[in-house]
């Protein structure tokens, strides 16, 4: 009998979310693993950014995770560049450079497109191959977090996720300007 599904974390930085994240991912006997400051620091330094401070803390607590079932495309901060500066010929021959020249590349989509966050909003963008275009698909790294928790959810929980699923979304993941439709077919 599948267990209750709850979500563990509803904001990096709430109270507790440090131990009730590290709990769950235990509970699938995923390690956790943070990062030294010195790392994010200077990636910050190397980049002449400020990270999102939501992505700073995870990243501190959580960002040395090594696992194929959670966060499995997340980039490490020294394997951060910008956009701009990649090898995705796609990119560099159908977007502008005041459309790419905000977007630093933390991950991929499991289609191997990257997924950036601007570096002024703290948005976090897809950019498509096929089809080619740039979508926001999500407002910031807590709703990637949740998102990442659900699919983790969906690959090996033993729960009643997919009963709460679409109630989970409706409240998590909803927000100004989401390309829904991109981030369903890519992610």
């Amino acid at each position: 009998m599948p267990t209750n599904f709850y979500l563990p974390v509803q904001k990096i930085g709430e109270p507790n979310w440090i131990q009730k994240l590290t709990t769950y991912l235990e509970n699938y006997d995923i390690g956790c693993a943070g990062l030294d400051p010195g790392v994010l620091q200077e990636t910050e330094a190397r980049l002449d950014i400020k990270m999102p401070e939501a992505m700073w803390d995870y990243y501190l607590y959580f960002g040395g995770i090594q696992s194929s079932d959670f966060m499995y495309n997340l980039k490490k901060p020294d394997e951060w560049m910008f956009l701009a500066d990649t090898n995705w010929s796609f990119v560099k021959s159908y977007f502008t450079l005041p459309e790419i020249s905000s977007m630093i590349v933390f991950s991929e989509s499991p289609g191997n497109d990257p997924v950036c966050f601007d570096k002024v909003s703290s948005e976090i963008y897809l950019f498509s191959h096929d089809p080619l275009q740039k979508g926001k698909i999500f407002q910031d790294f807590t709703q990637y977090l949740i998102y990442e928790i659900m699919e983790t959810e969906k690959l090996i929980g033993d729960s009643d996720f997919a009963e709460k699923e679409e109630e989970i979304t409706a409240q998590f993941l909803f927000a100004d300007s989401i390309d829904y439709a991109l981030r369903h077919i890519k992610m």
